[in-house]
This record gives C-alpha cells, sequence and structure tokens, in this order.
C-alpha cells in the first residue's frame, strides 16, 4: 500500500483550510487528476462521495465516506473500480501564525503493477495535491504570510520506509 504523511506550516486558519478541504464538489476545478466529485447522504459530521480520479493513465471511480471535527480533522475512506483502499486523513493544527496541516495518505489498489506504480508516484501525487489546495487557498483567501516571512521548519514528508526528508519548495 502506498502511504505518505506530508507536514505544511500555512498562513492561513484552521478554518479557512477545512473549509477548502471539505468542499470535495469543488476539487475537479483545482486538484489535478480529479475529474469528478458528487456528494450524497449528507449528515451533520460526515457525508459519501462518488468520486472519478485518474491515476498516472488510469481512470478510477469510487465511492468515499467523510467525516469531521470542524475545523480541525477530516478523515475520508474510500473503495472502488480498482480501488482497494484509499485512506486521507487531513489535520489542521492552529499556530500563533496560521495552522500547521498533516495530511496523510494511503492507497492500494487491486492490480498489483498499478499499485508498483502508486508506490512510486505516491510523493509527487501528494506534493502536487497539497500544492493545489495551497495555491487555491491563495485564489479564496489572499497572500499566504507565512511563506514570506517564515520561521517554521521546512515542510516534511514521511514515506513507506519511515525516513523523513525535507520537500521541495513547491510542495
Amino acid at each position: 500500500m502506498a502511504y505518505r504523511v506530508v507536514h505544511r506550516a500555512a498562513g492561513y486558519t484552521a478554518e479557512q483550510l477545512f473549509d477548502l478541504v471539505i468542499d470535495v464538489e469543488r476539487y475537479p476545478t483545482f486538484v489535478p487528476g480529479w475529474e469528478a466529485a458528487r456528494v450524497s447522504d449528507r449528515r451533520e459530521n460526515g457525508y459519501r462521495t462518488d468520486q472519478i480520479v485518474r491515476l498516472m493513465a488510469f481512470r478510477q471511480r469510487f465511492r468515499s465516506a467523510t467525516t469531521f471535527e470542524r475545523p480541525h480533522r477530516i478523515d475520508v475512506t474510500g473503495k472502488g473500480d480498482g480501488v482497494k483502499q484509499m485512506d486521507m486523513s487531513w489535520r489542521f493544527i492552529p499556530q500563533e501564525d496560521g495552522c500547521t496541516i498533516e495530511l496523510e495518505v494511503s492507497l492500494g489498489l487491486s492490480v498489483k503493477p498499478l499499485q508498483r506504480l502508486a508506490e512510486t508516484a505516491s510523493r509527487d501525487t501528494t506534493r502536487q495535491m497539497l500544492t493545489a489546495f495551497m495555491a487555491e487557498a491563495e485564489r479564496r483567501f489572499g497572500v499566504n504570510l507565512s511563506t514570506i516571512n517564515s520561521t517554521t521548519p521546512p515542510t516534511t514528508a514521511k514515506g513507506d520506509r519511515g525516513r523523513c526528508r525535507p520537500m521541495t519548495a513547491t510542495a
């Protein structure tokens, strides 16, 4: 199973980023590879979503269940066409100058060759996804001030073998 954990300091409030991430129906307009998302079965602290996502050259349809605790946590689990298991957890940890985002993603695909490709591509895919969310946050909320005068440590990613290393500035 491909697994990644990414941390990112952001000059936005936990509430702003929570509202951005919970708005799954708008993902196709700004997240690379997200082709469709339709929410159903809305409840007080969750909903279900039918989604189509392009992973490399393959389109994957899956249904996910989302639960949340506003504004600190969003957990998503999913299964579907070729997606054996997908888990995504977002945490928004308030800080003095915004918040820290923790994004944890694990993806298991039913077809072994695709799983190997997903494991290889997961670092870049998770980084691209987080970059897309930060660009959308800037579009919706204005400039992320923590990236101008940051004293926080660089973003890190933890891979399949538990190593922790700095990510590039594009993360």
